[in-house]
């Protein structure tokens, strides 16, 4: 596997790239990185030529305090990232927010993506009301951030992310957690709750070219719950709507092997 960082707009990207073949693009949720992708990549990457993206802020990318983080300029970094590696008939595959940055980087301009799947993909959250936006991004948060990225503190959250929190070993809970010691991550976070934007407009959603699009969704999953995935099920009726039974919220942790094989196979459709 191969690394490499990119430039783009407010600071660098790491992206790991594996396999050959048509390309995939893998996005993770907030407060992962792209090693949550880590088991799944190697069932990909047999077939395809698989880039894993740490978005600005998280993982081994780049954590300047004042860029912009909200889910738009996510995605225009995508489409940044994706022009200067000049890649063309596209597999977009996002998970939780990383989801809902890939619907913003199809409506932003579909062009250069041939498929899109969406695992556990938030979308429809209201914005912070102000005083949520000042009370979350105070400097007292720089202090839950660190306590919250414990291992004690990630142990207890895991209980609620997924169904069977055994999966979630000592050793992972570290792969985790190490991006998240860096100084500058408190820092970041707070500037992401500064820009944090209001849901998706399910109108706009509604109105996305009938691009093949896999909704894949644990049945046990508390953070993104089914109602979401039906949301989207109802605005793009075209979608392939999947369930994968006794699962949270990370199929990629709790079921890797059949979520790659589950994106395998919706990849061989076009």
């Amino acid at each position: 596997m191969d690394s490499l960082m990119v430039e783009v707009e407010g600071g660098r990207l790491k992206v790991c790239v594996d396999g050959a073949g048509a390309p995939v693009l893998l996005v993770h949720g907030i407060f992962a990185s792209g090693y949550c992708w880590r088991e799944v990549v190697p069932i990909l990457a047999r077939e395809y030529r698989v880039y894993t993206v740490d978005l600005l802020g998280f993982g081994e990318s780049d954590m300047p305090p004042l860029a912009d983080y909200s889910q738009s300029a996510h995605a225009r970094r995508l489409h940044e990232l994706i022009q200067k590696l000049n890649l063309h008939n596209l597999r977009l595959v996002g998970h939780s927010m990383g989801g809902e940055i890939s619907v913003h980087a199809l409506l932003q301009n579909p062009e250069p993506f041939a498929q899109c799947a969406l695992v556990s993909a938030d979308g429809f959250r209201p914005a912070f009301r102000g005083w949520q936006r000042r009370l979350l991004s105070g400097f007292w948060m720089n202090g839950f951030v660190r306590t919250f990225f414990s291992e004690r503190g990630f142990a207890r959250a895991v209980t609620r992310i997924v169904q069977e929190p055994q999966v979630f070993s000592s050793e992972i809970v570290q792969g985790y957690l190490k991006p998240y010691q860096r100084a500058e991550f408190p820092h970041a976070v707070r500037q992401l709750v500064r820009n944090r934007e209001g849901g998706l407009d399910p109108a706009r959603v509604a109105s996305l070219p009938d691009l093949p699009t896999l909704l894949l969704w644990g049945d046990q999953d508390r953070i993104v719950p089914v109602a979401i995935g039906e949301q989207y099920r109802k605005l793009l009726p075209h979608a392939d709507w999947q369930l994968l039974p006794n699962c949270g919220h990370m199929p990629m942790e709790e079921f890797p092997a059949e979520t790659a094989e589950r994106l395998l196979t919706f990849f061989k459709r076009v």
